[in-house]
């Protein structure tokens, strides 16, 4: 089955942002991400024999490489329980509501006590399957903030944007509505995601792909 693997290096904020470092000092102390997202996939058999049998098994120096995965809720027990520690376990999603009556909801405070220290946020399937939009999507990561949660935000432009040269102006809007909620760039991974080549037999190249970045890089140097 499908596992979304997604390589962050896009933008992740290590560093106080407000101060002015070179480009090589920067890439020297950019911290490396891997994720992988499980997605609504795996069992309990799958997932004891991925962490067990797979990723307890590679070797990654973690001063320089982090690697986290996002198994569906219900399994995040089991794989916090099994993985490294040097192995990160991350929700795949949080609610908009802090907790009380929301029914099938998890709230960020949840996540938090539970000892993970990762969300993703604003992936392409929930903005377009369960129609969350930028201003949700904003508060989700609010929500992330004072938590103390680290955020793996996602965004990207689908196949109707990309085809009409649209990408940047996508790209704009959906950082424009994350700055606002954020008050510690320390906790956010931007994560470039081009949702027209996921599953679509479309292929986006690693131009494509660092375009996006740049753009992202650029945007964040003089917005943040």
């Amino acid at each position: 089955f499908c596992v979304n693997l997604f390589y962050l290096w896009i933008t992740h904020f290590p560093l106080n942002p407000k101060q002015k470092k070179t480009r090589k000092m920067v890439e020297a102390q950019r911290k490396m991400i891997i994720g992988g997202n499980w997605k609504s996939n795996g069992s309990v058999d799958f997932v004891r024999q991925m962490c067990t049998d797979v990723l307890n098994k590679m070797t990654f120096d973690s001063n320089k490489v982090q690697v986290v995965v996002a198994p569906i809720s219900i399994h995040i027990p089991s794989a916090k329980a099994m993985l490294n520690d040097n192995i990160s376990v991350s929700a795949q999603n949080i609610s908009a509501t802090g907790n009380g009556a929301f029914t099938g909801e998890i709230s960020a405070e949840q996540v938090k006590d539970f000892g993970l220290e990762w969300t993703i946020i604003g992936h392409s399937e929930r903005r377009t399957l369960f129609g969350e939009e930028d201003a949700l999507v904003a508060t989700k990561v609010g929500k992330a903030q004072e938590a103390g949660l680290s955020t793996i935000f996602c965004c990207g432009e689908q196949l109707a944007q990309r085809e009409d040269g649209t990408t940047n102006d996508v790209l704009k809007t959906q950082l424009e509505a994350l700055k606002p909620a954020v008050s510690d760039w320390s906790r956010i991974v931007i994560a470039y995601e081009p949702v027209w080549a996921i599953g679509t037999g479309k292929t986006a190249t690693p131009e494509i792909a660092q375009e996006a970045h740049e753009f992202i890089r650029g945007w964040v140097s003089q917005n943040v």
